[in-house]
């Protein structure tokens, strides 16, 4: 950039017009309880998603077994990805890519890559690294909580492919754990809840997929169409996380 070039024409790019987050919802049928599948579909085949940007977002409770919180009881860190045995994602039906053991995964993957800063960014969906006391927000005082977890610190697909996803029908899988005894932790962090009276349960009450929709322009999206109407193959690369 010259600083004496005041007669520069400006250049501005208009090819996406708005970004929008829309929210998914999962099967009327679907439940969220221990070992049950939960499906939620993206049925919108004209739409433009950019997966690298999704987040889930959950609420519920973290109660005892009488269905009451006590203040004893507290997440670990990345708990809610504990509340999961399996995350899969599906484009028209085939498996993209699928993380199991979600949270251990997502736990060593996010030591291994995330600095303060992100780590402290990514609070809300439940990672406090360093385990102090004063970190732990997530809870009220009624036991309710509510996350938004970006689905790229759970997948390698939506961590590494930041491209727009076009004309696709999409599906986000997730699979209960047989229980919640990865997720949580009594207050003094030496007494493990099977070994004590109070058992613990966290319920789900709420769960969504939000992604952002894309709105190009007209010449983006012609340019777009013609890329679909010639069957042209598209590469998809990414790093899968496997847990040995």
């Amino acid at each position: 950039m010259n600083i004496l070039n005041v007669t520069e024409k400006l250049y501005v790019d208009n090819s996406i017009v708005s970004t929008e987050l829309h929210t998914y919802q999962p099967f009327i049928s679907s439940k969220f309880d221990y070992n049950d599948e939960i499906r939620i579909p993206i049925q919108e085949l004209d739409a433009y998603t950019l997966p690298s940007e999704n987040l889930l977002y959950i609420e519920g409770a973290l109660l005892n077994n009488e269905d009451k919180y006590t203040k004893k009881l507290k997440f670990v860190n990345n708990g809610i990805a504990f509340l999961f045995r399996e995350i899969r994602f599906e484009l028209n039906g085939v498996t993209i890519d699928s993380v199991r053991n979600v949270g251990l995964a997502s736990t060593l993957k996010g030591y291994l890559s995330f600095n303060t800063n992100e780590s402290i960014k990514l609070q809300n969906a439940g990672l406090f690294p360093d385990r102090k006391e004063s970190d732990r927000i997530l809870v009220d005082d009624n036991g309710k909580f509510n996350v938004s977890i970006p689905l790229k610190i759970l997948l390698g697909f939506f961590e590494d492919y930041k491209k727009i996803i076009l004309n696709m029908k999409q599906e986000l899988v997730l699979i209960r754990a047989s229980n919640d005894l990865d997720a949580v932790f009594f207050k003094d962090d030496t007494t493990p809840p099977t070994t004590t009276v109070e058992t613990t349960k966290v319920s789900i009450d709420k769960l969504c997929w939000k992604i952002p929709h894309i709105t190009v322009d007209i010449p983006q999206q012609l340019a777009l169409t013609k890329i679909l109407e010639s069957n042209k193959e598209l590469l998809i690369g990414f790093r899968s996380w496997e847990i040995i």
